[in-house]
């Protein structure tokens, strides 16, 4: 495997085009260093090397159509639109630029980094993903990466190769007056589910930010940004305990905030049970009673944020307006016609489409800068060639898995082998990652898309396999949930409602019935593998167990409601990890690996 290789060509393009714009200030005037100022803040995070658009729905002219968003020569066209309008324009990244798509996987950061550099960011902050490689992993990276990189909380050792790789904060001066911008990451998820070295320390995000903010108004500045990967409940928690931030710019949760119009369309705006909706910007008020705003970007290149503030000479913001960029292009729609069946408008019905898109005051029409979309075309050339490079090879018989091997039936009583082993690739990463002592993983059958054959398996086979982009996700629950997590699934996979639902798992394997008992259950017994000695045990009801399982269906998706409930109640961790690059390193550690011959399920007719 080739994974930080670079051709001859792909390297110079990168060399040629990788233009630094990062840090750049604009020119002191004579102006008061207490007086009224005007700043633009634009902002994106957690890109996660998602370079190329994405495939959505959302309602356009009240009907539900599939458009094509984002792309990061997108973003890059948007950030240069919005600065050449801009008030003092300040253009931040909030982490976690890397892990998620092949470009990650094969070239370990430099496609990331050579996008980033013609950006034109002015700072960047460390996200948990940073360190999914490690600390060689985020080195490389960040030698490739030209945009300043700071982080108040993660403190290499001397002795490290990251030590001096980043700083606490930065202070840019903006007509004369002083703004100070203090990076910040997530401790837990950094710590738990990625992979930093025993040589990092990590402080609680609440302290750091204190302590710099402190630090900053001991240096009389008083206008002060957060950049925050700490995620967007933390960042409320921030903005109400920590005295002196005027502004938190965050990522980690992937949330869009946004409004009632965006919400009207289809799109995820998200409301929480106690903040309510994630309006752009969010408002909070601090200790010293004043104005605190968060804003966090979405996700995945979809989305570039515009905040337009205004400061008193106090250093108070005394007007916000915050406009939500979401990048939709207008080259491709498909719908469903009366017989639900997909096509593609055309004519005066895409002409209208367009129409209604560029109404929309929260769309921008997605366009690519050509230097840009140039670079990316440079990686995504090799990306095809190396994509077809092998990880591992699997001997013995065909995994079944795929549609009709969805649910064990008289010709295949086995049901989806394939999609234990996925489920089982699943288990083995996150137990390397030593994300809590992880019990078992259920993964929903129609999230597998194949058959796994023996033979040679390459990256592009694994993105085969799992096409959907699925992500591992963290959730604990008693043995009872467990149960019914699992009766929620057989029901909506063996009621006809979709098939795709049938669970198979790692650590986890039941019998049951495919008719319903006298009490409307399935189950018959249900275990769970000790993960210390081995053994299988009949599930505690009352126990407490932490489950891996993927995102779609920790959001309820697929009739998981059981599930989805509990990770809404007592909440869950979705680690961002891509379902294939789990799969890949299962392969790399097992490079010979040995088909399953079973499923861990047994389904009486």
């Amino acid at each position: 495997m080739k994974k930080f290789h670079l051709s001859a060509f792909t390297l110079a393009a990168l060399l040629f085009f990788t233009v630094s714009c990062a840090g750049t200030k604009p020119l002191a005037t004579s102006a008061s260093m207490n007086a009224p100022l005007e700043i633009t803040v634009i902002h994106i995070n957690d890109h996660h090397s998602h370079l190329e658009p994405v495939q959505l729905d959302m309602m356009i002219g009240g009907k539900k159509t599939a458009a094509l968003f984002g792309g990061y020569p997108e973003v890059v066209h948007e950030i240069k639109m919005l600065k050449q309008s801009a008030k003092n324009p300040i253009t931040l990244h909030a982490g976690d630029a890397i892990t998620g798509t092949l470009y990650f996987t094969l070239f370990g950061g430099s496609a990331d980094a050579a996008m980033m550099n013609i950006s034109g960011f002015d700072y960047f902050t460390l996200g948990n993903h940073e360190f999914d490689a490690g600390n060689e992993g985020l080195k490389k990276f960040l030698d490739y990466l030209k945009v300043p990189v700071l982080s108040a909380n993660v403190n290499p050792d001397k002795s490290s190769i990251l030590y001096g790789m980043w700083k606490p904060y930065a202070v840019m001066e903006v007509e004369g007056q002083k703004i100070g911008i203090i990076g910040l990451d997530t401790v837990r998820k950094t710590v738990d589910s990625s992979s930093p070295g025993k040589d990092v320390r990590f402080v609680d995000e609440i302290e750091a930010s204190q302590k710099y903010a402190d630090e900053l108004k001991k240096q009389g500045i008083n206008k002060i940004i957060l950049l925050s990967h700490g995620g967007a409940l933390k960042n409320f928690e921030i903005a109400e305990k920590v005295a002196g931030i005027d502004i938190i710019i965050t990522g980690d949760t992937h949330w869009l905030f946004g409004n009632e119009a965006m919400k009207k369309a289809g799109l995820p705006v998200v409301t929480d049970q106690t903040y309510g909706t994630a309006d752009y910007p969010k408002k909070f008020m601090s200790p010293a009673n004043e104005p605190v705003y968060v804003v966090e970007g979405w996700e995945y290149s979809k989305f570039v944020g515009e905040l337009r503030i205004q400061f008193n000479a106090a250093g108070i913001v005394t007007s916000i307006e915050g406009k939500p960029h979401v990048l939709v292009h207008d080259t491709w729609f498909e719908r469903r016609d009366s017989a639900n069946k997909k096509y593609t408008p055309t004519g005066a019905e895409k002409d209208a489409i367009i129409s209604e898109l560029k109404q929309l005051p929260f769309v921008s029409i997605a366009r690519a800068d050509e230097n840009a979309a140039a670079v990316l075309e440079q990686f995504k050339k090799e990306k095809e060639t190396l994509g077809s490079e092998v990880v591992g090879s699997i001997s013995g018989s065909v995994m079944p898995g795929g549609t009709k091997n969805r649910i064990p039936n008289a010709d295949n009583p086995r049901g989806s082998v394939a999609t234990r082993f996925v489920a089982e690739t699943m288990l083995s990463e996150m137990r390397s990652l030593g994300t809590g002592n992880i019990d078992f993983t259920i993964q929903n059958s129609g999230g597998v898309r194949a058959d796994i054959v023996p033979g040679a398996v390459t990256f592009n086979d694994a993105y085969t396999f799992l096409p959907f982009g699925n992500t591992l996700f963290l959730v604990d629950v008693t043995g009872a949930e467990a149960k019914q997590i699992v009766e929620d699934a057989m029901e909506f996979a063996l009621a006809g409602t979709s098939t795709g639902a049938f669970p198979y798992g790692a650590g986890i394997r039941f019998e049951a019935n495919r008719e319903k008992d006298g009490n409307g259950k399935r189950l018959v017994k249900l275990e769970i593998q000790n993960r210390k000695t081995g053994a299988w045990e009949l599930v505690d009801e009352t126990k407490m167990y932490r489950m891996g399982t993927n995102a779609y269906i920790a959001g309820e998706k697929d009739g998981y409601v059981t599930l989805g409930k509990v990770v809404q109640e007592r909440g869950g961790e979705d680690t961002y990890l891509p379902d294939a690059e789990s799969f890949i390193k299962f392969l790399k550690k097992n490079p010979d690996f040995m088909a399953y011959t079973d499923s861990n399920v047994v389904l009486h007719f």
